[in-house]
């Protein structure tokens, strides 16, 4: 595995969002690839054996791309994609050269915690014509205000995409597993297990999940530590006085107590294998009991000055005085023409209850958390979503550009 045999690639990969990083070694002269996504993706990947770059033309600008976009096909219409908008003078364009005019090379998956998952040895089915393609690309001069518009235009141009586009597409072959591809990571850092009602077991995860619910809030509570200290997270807080659990997560800190509720899917084939529309039903399914449980939980603290809860730390009575209260939804995944239907269950609980209440999924929690690291930051996005949502009937979908915070 290469985060064993180069543990320094860990940080490297720690400061990517999503995407893709070249690797130069010096000692065998060879290139490799970083692929940095969803554990749904990687998954995918594992199954199809392959996966596909796309060079976007710019329809503004003639000649010119606007990037690569990464596609992992668990639907043919509707794959699942990582977004490269590239530039003038962007070494991501003279390092991909590098790799794409290797015979073959290693490709090594890592999801957003940073846990290496899937190590492959690919060959490029086309590779003459994609090392002509990338070679003769020309980009844009980059400007920071057209970011947003360039992965906008991204995104349309892959939706109207042809079969003639998807026949040109640079088509990465798996020719052999670098190592088992059906690990189950153990964490042992003091760091994975360090907050409340973690009970002193290290993270385990796995890239296929017959149970998600565990694995997903161990995840969701490390991204929420890169915003908040550990000792103000919950994981699994019970009701004291009914011995019923009283939300996923919960995070209070001297200004506020965040109230954190998760649904996710199984990871298997089956479950990536379902067409559009049922994965569109279960999602609204579970947005529909996730705002039913914040429900209760937001109705239950209203009129509260103390949280009483216990994990398996131990009792904790939590003052809740002067401090706001904030509910927040996360799903496995949010479509792009689906957030205003998704949108109503959470903002009629956050109306009813009088209390912010948030939508995102798991990808948008991720990058907000890189992003956003303390709490007043995270709080504020939140926040800002919030308000967008009450103004516009729907939660908007956060975008950030520029690397993540130090």
């Amino acid at each position: 595995m290469i985060s064993i045999e180069h543990p320094s690639i860990r940080s490297a990969v720690a400061d990517m969002g999503y995407g893709l990083l070249p690797l130069y070694f010096v000692g065998s002269k060879k290139f490799a690839l970083i692929v940095k996504t969803t554990k749904e993706a990687i998954l995918t990947a594992r199954l199809n054996q392959e996966m596909k770059l796309y060079l976007v033309p710019d329809g503004a600008k003639g000649a010119c791309s606007l990037g690569l976009i990464t596609a992992f096909f668990d639907d043919h219409d509707e794959p699942l994609v990582l977004f490269s908008p590239m530039y003038t003078g962007d070494q991501l364009q003279s390092d991909l050269v590098g790799v794409l005019s290797q015979a073959t090379f290693d490709v090594f998956f890592f999801d957003e915690n940073h846990r290496e998952m899937m190590g492959v040895r690919v060959r490029v089915n086309n590779a003459a014509q994609v090392l002509t393609a990338l070679q003769q690309a020309r980009f844009k001069k980059f400007k920071l205000e057209s970011v947003g518009k360039d992965l906008e235009a991204m995104g349309a141009w892959f939706g109207r995409r042809s079969e003639l586009d998807d026949t040109a597409a640079f088509q990465l072959h798996f020719e052999e597993k670098l190592y088992p591809d059906d690990l189950l990571v153990i964490d042992t850092n003091p760091e994975a297990y360090d907050f409340h009602g973690a009970e002193g077991n290290p993270a385990v995860t796995s890239l296929e999940r017959q149970e998600p619910g565990a694995f997903q809030e161990r995840d969701i509570v490390a991204f929420l530590k890169r915003a908040f200290p550990a000792d103000t997270i919950f994981l699994n807080p019970v009701r004291i006085d009914t011995g019923r659990e009283f939300s996923d997560v919960l995070c209070l800190t001297d200004e506020v107590l965040l109230v954190v509720q998760a649904k996710d899917s199984p990871n298997t084939e089956a479950i990536l294998r379902r067409n559009i529309n049922r994965k569109r039903a279960v999602i609204r399914s579970h947005i529909e009991k996730a705002t039913q449980q914040l429900r209760g939980a937001l109705s239950f603290v209203k009129e509260l000055d103390e949280l009483k809860i216990s994990t398996s730390s131990g009792d904790h009575s939590l003052n809740l005085r002067g401090r706001a209260t904030c509910g927040l939804v996360v799903v496995r995944e949010l479509f792009d023409d689906d957030y205003h239907s998704c949108s109503a269950p959470v903002l009629a609980v956050s109306r009813d209850c009088a209390f912010p209440c948030v939508l995102t999924d798991f990808s948008a929690l991720h990058m907000m958390t890189m992003h956003l690291k303390s709490p007043v930051r995270m709080m504020n996005g939140l926040f800002q979503l919030y308000e967008f949502g009450m103004e516009n009937g729907e939660f908007p979908k956060p975008r950030f550009l520029g690397p993540p915070a130090g």
